[in-house]
């Protein structure tokens, strides 16, 4: 996976930054130029160019307000991919970046000013490509959760915030209604932010793109536990050291926290078994935007000429489900008319057969799908009652709260 990501400013064509992930050089200046200038003779002629292909590369522009040009160019990655990445990317600079500012003739030396502030987000936009699904909130599952919810529940009343969640080792384990509200891309950039972070304890100024690009908002995080963080959107107040105390006072029970943050390494509770035949597991909620991705630490030896690449596994799960997702309307948002969508076949099972691997997906009425990615010695027909044995244990066991 190869990544590039030029911004620049909409009318000068100015550079802001460049930045680059993967096994690649640094683009000359010339080909800058030349990617920006097709953007703008298309402009020209009254023609948006938003995507093109080569034999192995993918460039999408986007423009932001008629004010921020992004140029993304990927090698194995999706186009809805790669509008996600820029669409988080421009979102790093909002988070920041008042939206009445992007007009101001002082753009540039507002948004170089600010660099030092979300250039780490939008790094960690890049790592989290190879590690993560961009647009859908990672989320960790454990038999405390249900109790942990209502907890936070408490503690989103005692505060007087409805944007309130609980992340354990990089995922959310239980967020409250209001922040399950939040358009997916403002909930990916405040993890990103955090995760970004030099230190647990924050309580920063910021503005959320999606919901109101012109408020500015705390984004406050408390550390529980080194792994377990608390995250509020609030206005001006309570205090830091109010919201400690409270957060302290409500989560007080040491026990549960421990027990969550046992699943950090798979994701998933230790009572949910997993065949070994399973090399990989993705479970996705289209409708919420969340996701839990995992791999398999028991695996069978039957597998061994498909478990020399752990890292070519979860490109290969990622890319079938990225490649679902872009291609099935349904599935990812598109289709809003009801009878176009009428004339789509909604997909209930998908079955790949590769030479190392064989995968399966499986969705339900909620807008709930699996991804399993298998060894390749299961006999096919199995792959369907594992898949969904699973899926509904997690969906079936109340304790979990998925």
């Amino acid at each position: 996976m190869s990544i590039y990501i030029l911004c620049l400013t909409t009318n000068g064509g100015l550079p802001v930054f460049t930045r680059k992930k993967g096994d690649c050089d640094n683009l000359p200046f010339s080909t800058v130029a030349s990617l920006n200038g097709f953007h703008m003779f298309f402009k020209s002629l009254g023609i948006t160019l938003q995507v093109t292909y080569s034999e192995d590369w993918t460039y999408v522009w986007r423009d932001f307000h008629n004010a921020v040009t992004l140029i993304v160019c990927a090698r194995s990655m999706t186009e809805e991919m790669l509008q996600t990445l820029a669409e988080i990317v421009f979102g790093a600079i909002s988070l920041f970046v008042n939206i009445n500012e992007l007009v101001d003739l002082t753009l540039l030396d507002r948004m170089k000013k600010e660099a030092r502030n979300y250039m780490p987000v939008v790094d960690a936009a890049l790592e989290a490509c190879t590690s993560r699904i961009l647009g859908f909130t990672n989320c960790i599952l454990s038999t405390e959760n249900q109790q942990l919810a209502q907890r936070l529940n408490d503690f989103s009343g005692l505060c007087g915030s409805l944007f309130c969640c609980l992340v354990v080792g990089n995922s959310v384990s239980v967020g409250t209604e209001g922040w399950w509200d939040l358009d997916p891309i403002d909930r990916e950039l405040l993890l990103l932010l955090l995760n970004s972070s030099s230190t647990l304890q924050n309580d920063i100024p910021v503005y959320l793109p999606k919901k109101d690009a012109t408020l500015a908002y705390r984004f406050v995080t408390i550390p529980l536990t080194p792994s377990s963080i608390i995250c509020v959107i609030c206005g001006a107040g309570p205090s830091y050291r109010d919201l400690r105390a409270m957060t302290l006072d409500v989560f007080c029970a040491e026990n549960l926290l421990q027990n969550v943050e046992k699943s950090i390494t798979r994701n998933l509770p230790e009572q949910v078994e997993i065949d070994q035949c399973v090399l990989a597991i993705i479970v996705a909620n289209m409708k919420a935007r969340k996701c839990i991705f995992t791999h398999n630490s028991n695996q069978s030896s039957g597998g061994k000429r498909a478990l020399s690449g752990g890292l070519q596994r979860i490109d290969l799960i990622k890319k079938l489900f990225d490649q679902t997702v872009q291609y099935n309307k349904n599935l990812n948002g598109d289709c809003k008319d009801v009878k176009q969508c009428s004339n789509y076949i909604e997909p209930l099972d998908q079955y790949w057969c590769l030479d190392y691997h064989k995968c399966y997906a499986h969705y339900d009425q909620m807008g709930n799908a699996i991804f399993i990615l298998f060894i390749s010695s299961i006999p096919t027909p199995a792959m369907r009652f594992i898949a969904q044995k699973l899926l509904y244990s997690i969906l079936q066991d109340k304790t979990i709260s998925w």
